[in-house]
């Protein structure tokens, strides 16, 4: 399968969950979405749950790739910063996707493979928080140990995804919380 193809798919999984949520989530309506055939998702994805778990994946890609793409992102700091913010925003794909990562996280209460899957893609992304905690905590000389904050920062931005998909925060509150944090923890 093409990289355009799967692009079109995993972005028409994640918007057919922000639009309709987990439980009026249907293979057919991302097949529709994404202008092919359910048999092909059924022969790139396997079933329903790899499909989610290829979303959970892009999701966690798309914003490390957002962090890589800031034009401030030059110490590993300011990629932390990036990469924590860019969980918020005003384009519709990063909406669409703090919807399915949330959506896919409660459904993960409740059946176990989406639990695996979850922790697989939160391990992923905490592995990347971790690595440029590690660098600024080094290049600062501060004393912090990455892997507790890197669990903190994560678990942060979680909390926030919440509040600003509810409209309890803007976007902007949002990332000026994660900025404040970063900042009491010397990063």
């Amino acid at each position: 399968m093409s990289n355009d193809a799967r692009e079109r798919i995993l972005s028409a999984c994640e918007q057919t969950i922000a639009r309709a949520g987990i439980r009026g989530f249907r293979m057919q309506d991302v097949a529709s979405a994404a202008g092919v055939s359910i048999g092909l998702l059924a022969y790139h994805f396997g079933d329903r749950d790899g499909l989610l778990q290829a979303a959970l994946d892009h999701v966690t890609a798309r914003a490390e790739d957002r962090a890589h793409l800031s034009a401030d992102a030059t110490t590993a700091s300011a990629r932390l910063s990036a990469l924590l913010c860019s969980e918020f925003g005003q384009a519709p794909e990063i909406r669409a996707g703090s919807i399915a990562w949330n959506e896919l996280r409660a459904l993960a209460v409740f059946e176990p493979a989406q639990a695996a899957a979850v922790a697989r893609s939160t391990a992923t992304w905490q592995r990347s928080v971790h690595g440029l905690v590690a660098e600024a905590v080094q290049d600062r000389g501060i004393d912090l140990d990455p892997a507790a904050a890197a669990l903190m920062l994560t678990a942060l931005v979680e909390g926030l995804s919440g509040r600003w998909l509810t409209r309890q925060l803007t976007a902007e509150e949002a990332q000026q919380s994660v900025r404040e944090a970063l900042s009491a923890l010397g990063l």
